[in-house]
């Protein structure tokens, strides 16, 4: 999975488009029309306030998607989602 910026957040997706569709449908609004593919080694504040790297939130969101598979719960490994916001 990649890191796209939009304005001030951070989605992973495999492509763009998927981060622009995320966006629309989960954040709400219009995406930019040029959108930054940063650097997994980048900060970004997490939902709890914490600074993390975009590769350490992209393995645990990995990490608990496969755990949910193993258990058994269905989920799609590689849907996109926010990893955080630019500090």
């Amino acid at each position: 999975m990649q890191a796209y910026r939009i304005y001030n957040l951070v989605i992973a997706a495999d492509v763009d488009e998927e981060a622009r569709e995320f966006y629309r449908r989960e954040i709400g609004g219009t995406p930019p029309d040029a959108m930054e593919e940063l650097s997994p080694s980048v900060d970004v504040r997490c939902k709890d306030g914490t600074v993390k790297t975009i590769r350490d939130r992209i393995n645990e969101e990995m990490d608990a998607r496969n755990d949910w598979l193993r258990m058994g719960i269905p989920c799609e490994l590689h849907w996109p989602f926010l990893i955080g916001e630019l500090p």
